[in-house]
This record gives C-alpha cells, structure tokens and sequence, in this order.
C-alpha cells in the first residue's frame, strides 16, 4: 500500500510497525488529546520511501482539537536518529474526526518545515491520523515549500 503524488516519480509506504504505532495514537474518544510525532525512513533515494519508525514526541500543549510540541527535542531526536542512519522526512498528528484535513495551522507547520528541508527533501511529509482506520482515516500529504498537496492512497 503506497501512497503517491500525481505525477511523481517515487512514492510512500509505511512499514507494519509504523501503521501499528499510529493506529495505537488514534483519538477514539470525545476526551482524548492530539499527539504529534515524527517520521523517518533510512532511504532518501528509493523510488518507494518506506517509513520504517515513527516516533512520539511530547506535547508541550495538546487538546482534543490542537497540540504543539517542542522544536528543539524534535531536532534533538532527528540527531540521535541519525546517528542510527534513519532521516527525519516529515511530522504526524492526530485529528478527532473520520476523514481529516490539515487545518491552517498544519499547512503552516508542514511550510515550516518544507522550507527548513529543502536543501535534502523535495517535499516535507505531512500525515494526520484520523479516528478511522488506515489507510481511510488518514490524510498523507507533501508541502514542497510552495503547495500542500495529497497525495492518492493505492494498494499496488
């Protein structure tokens, strides 16, 4: 199961432990908090980029519809990561609803950070987990510092 931007010549694809862990951080109820984490692969150069960890990071805020986290433990754990060969290649959070979509807010952050990549990344991942299973339940999109763009979920 792969997911692709029209047009692109490489996709998406999310290892078995990566689609358990973020299945387990789904909102399922009316109190439960965003979590937000981080994705890497230990592959920039594949034509099918395979997340193979996925990681949480703490919110220093969270509620049922936002959360925000620290950008220093998020670059501290990119480092450490990288010492094991795996590169940070874009964010995760959850959302409370069915079928999610990134909120103002997101498609900044997700700019943010395509600005901060692009002497590395093409594009900055962006994945939002919805209360739905995967791969239905989840938004996964690129911001390549000028667009946000979704890319489309296939089975191949």
């Amino acid at each position: 199961m792969k997911f692709a931007l029209p047009g692109a010549e490489w996709s998406l694809q999310f290892d078995e432990a990566a689609v358990s862990m973020l299945q387990r951080r789904m909102q399922r109820w009316s109190r439960s908090k965003e979590s937000v984490g981080q994705l890497f692969t230990n592959d920039l150069t594949a034509s099918t980029i395979v997340i193979s960890k996925v990681t949480s990071l703490k919110a220093r805020r969270a509620s049922w519809s936002s959360v925000a986290f620290d950008p220093i433990e998020a670059m501290r754990q990119r480092q450490d990561l990288l010492q094991e060969g795996l590169y940070c290649i874009g964010l995760w959070h959850t959302h409370p609803e069915a079928m999610p979509t990134p909120s103002g807010t997101d498609e900044r952050l997700a700019a943010d950070h395509a600005r901060a990549a692009i002497s590395v990344l093409n594009g900055f991942a962006f994945v939002i987990v919805g209360n739905r299973p995967f791969p239905e339940g989840w938004y996964v999109g690129f911001h390549d510092t000028a667009r946000f763009l979704k890319a489309d979920f296939s089975r191949s």
